[in-house]
């Protein structure tokens, strides 16, 4: 833990920032391959079988989404605590951020195991569709306390300034997924649940191992009892909750944002549904990469501000603006000249195609400003400042519900009206992230 602080507290914000965004961005990758291989293979099953994974990975974007109710908190109290070279609250809070995660899963697990088909339905998703995706949703909630005890671990392990050991074990875990797909989808002959049995065994083994590596890492931790009364809840559990909630509620929502998108894009028929379901996977490569840097940013963030050093933590942020906006304006004219040939590789279907085409065409167009929102969004993470991030994403995000419907559907422009106004509104999150970012407020926090 030592030698990770001082790589980034007393190097060069450039050292420090790629010493952690490397390996998250390597690992980031290695996410953008699971997303990949996974349609890749249920591509194979035909159009319906896509638009069911695709209205089912919102669902579980959604419960994904969850996980940052505790693993943002634990990672701005580990990186705050780590740069004040405070070892002890380190291993306390690590722990106390296991537990917490344990109590979300549980209380995600019953809530939320019987609500997908009735949320389907009642957006407006095909039966056929909802039912299928439905399937996908109850096995990945089976195994839901291992994405969940895996997620925030290895956020507790990027706050101490090791992002490699994450980056490793997420590789072999999404590795094992990817070579798991096409034994349960074609062998035993599951189908695209097949896709989702593979994803909980993979977060099984990758969450036991990251187990292993936090005791090794923290040999004190297995002399930790934690004891769930007041001081717990005090000391840790609702600071975590109070960071990591309006990360986790912003992106919660987002994720339902789409699901209700989706019941309004299933309107012009399920070849769109497939076609935005398989642009979320080319999307994720940029994405994942400005990911990557975000939660390196987010580790830089922390341990700077937590050794009094604000204008380096803002040098960082600065920093990871200009890599990660000349990465995702690459991108984006990638996408605008050359969209049809992504598309081809995972599904031969020519209205899927002519409709993916147009999608990313307009998701080009401002692609650059993602940098912004996403990178931002760690940044304040990292910084314990999430609310402002929160009302900006959540209100924008939300403005696409109407929007969508009164352009595609009332004003009868189409589903292309859909990709317009989720392109636009990412404009607008950029710029008033980076507004709130100028004012500097972000510095002041205290955690």
């Amino acid at each position: 833990m030592l030698k990770e602080r001082e790589i980034i507290v007393n190097r060069s914000p450039l050292a420090g920032l790629l010493f952690l965004a490397v390996p998250a961005v390597l690992s980031s990758l290695f996410y953008i391959v699971f997303e990949i291989v996974d349609m890749f293979w249920v591509g194979k099953l035909g159009s319906y079988a896509v638009a069911a994974l695709s209205t089912g990975s919102f669902y579980v974007w959604m419960l994904r989404a969850l996980t940052q109710t505790v693993a943002t908190g634990a990672l701005a109290m580990v990186s705050r605590r780590s740069g004040e070279n405070n070892k002890k609250e380190v291993i306390s809070t690590a722990g106390a951020a296991i537990a917490s995660s344990v109590i979300l899963s549980v209380i995600t697990m019953i809530v939320f195991s019987f609500a997908a088909e009735p949320v389907f339905m009642l957006i407006g998703i095909e039966r056929s569709i909802a039912e299928n995706a439905t399937k996908y949703v109850q096995i990945f909630i089976s195994g839901i306390f291992f994405v969940y005890l895996m997620v925030t671990i290895e956020h507790v392990i990027r706050g101490m300034g090791n992002t490699r050991v994450p980056m490793f074990i997420t590789g072999f875990s999404l590795l094992l997924n990817a070579c798991l797909d096409p034994v349960f989808i074609f062998h035993f002959k599951m189908g695209f649940k097949g896709a989702a049995v593979a994803t909980v065994i993979s977060h099984a083994v990758g969450s036991v191992l990251m187990v292993a590596a936090l005791f090794i890492m923290l040999p004190e931790l297995r002399r930790i009892r934690l004891k769930f009364n007041l001081k717990f809840f005090r000391d840790y559990f609702y600071p975590m909750v109070k960071i990591g909630a309006p990360v986790s509620f912003s992106n919660t929502m987002f994720a339902v944002i789409y699901l209700v998108l989706a019941g309004i894009i299933s309107h012009f028929g399920s070849a769109p549904l497939a076609a935005v379901g398989i642009g979320h996977r080319i999307e994720s490569l940029p994405y994942f990469v400005a990911f990557g840097f975000a939660m390196g940013t987010a580790s830089m963030v922390g341990q700077n501000l937590g050794a009094g050093q604000p204008q380096k933590a803002k040098d960082s942020v600065i920093l990871a603006l200009k890599l990660v906006s000349i990465i995702l304006f690459t991108a984006s004219v990638v996408f605008f000249f050359l969209p049809e040939y992504f598309y081809r590789f995972f599904i031969k279907d020519p209205d899927v195609i002519n409709y993916g085409k147009s999608y990313l065409k307009f998701i080009a167009v401002f692609e650059v400003f993602l940098a912004f929102e996403v990178v931002l969004e760690g940044a304040f993470s990292g910084a314990g400042d999430t609310k402002p991030p929160m009302i900006i994403i959540f209100t924008l995000t939300m403005l696409r519900i109407p929007l969508a419907w009164f352009f595609s559907i009332f004003l009868n422009l189409g589903v292309q009206a859909v990709w317009a106004v989720i392109s636009f509104t990412t404009f607008l999150k950029g710029v008033l992230m980076l507004f709130w970012f100028n004012r500097g407020k972000w510095m002041e926090k205290k955690v």
